[in-house]
């Protein structure tokens, strides 16, 4: 039941204004204007306080419609809150994990597909090409050497001085044969002698 729909008991005030004007209108019929003013002035004093005792009786029954709403609002929140409460807990454990994988395979789906980049495969063909580079570079080398350490080797052999190599101490300065020697610092060694 609504509030506003309720009937609420007659006031007293009420009886005492519709008595008042069952008085004043038989007068007013049979008056004279003079008379009709001073009645006018009566019914005004008596008006005055009834509309106090009216804004009085307004304000007790406001009261009386929070006093009775209260208690059912505060059982219909202590209903609402646990249900809430709940939903919220179905939310966030069941819907909201389906809903953000959903969103996800979808953001997969429609993602443009990243190019592998040619350069990547230029760097690492050319970095295969200067390794192979470098290694036939070294087996020549090695190659050289050997042929090199054979031929003195051979020449040894066979009674003749043995010449001495690029890498030999004992090559004499000004030759021609094998590098010349410094006694100077070693430039490797940044100006830093080994002896002692």
């Amino acid at each position: 039941m609504s509030v506003l729909t309720r009937k609420q008991p007659a006031s007293g005030s009420r009886r005492q204004v519709v008595e008042a004007a069952r008085r004043v209108a038989p007068l007013a019929k049979s008056a004279s204007l003079a008379q009709l003013a001073a009645l006018q002035a009566q019914a005004a004093q008596q008006a005055v306080p009834l509309a106090r005792t009216a804004g009085t009786s307004i304000r007790h029954g406001a009261d009386d419609a929070v006093a009775w709403a209260t208690p059912k609002v505060d059982a219909a929140r202590s209903w609402a809150a646990p249900q809430l409460e709940q939903s919220a807990r179905a939310i966030s454990e069941n819907l909201a994990p389906m809903i953000s994988s959903t969103l996800i395979s979808a953001a997969h789906k429609i993602e443009v597909p990243k190019r592998r980049s040619r350069q990547r495969g230029r760097l690492v063909a050319g970095s295969m090409l200067l390794a192979a580079a470098g290694g036939l570079v070294a087996a020549l080398i090695m190659r050289l050497r050997r042929q090199s350490d054979e031929f003195s080797s051979a020449s040894s052999v066979a009674g003749a001085p043995p010449e001495p190599g690029p890498d030999s101490a004992s090559s004499e300065a000004g030759t021609g044969i094998g590098f010349e020697t410094d006694d100077g610092p070693d430039p490797d060694m940044n100006g830093h002698s080994t002896v002692t």
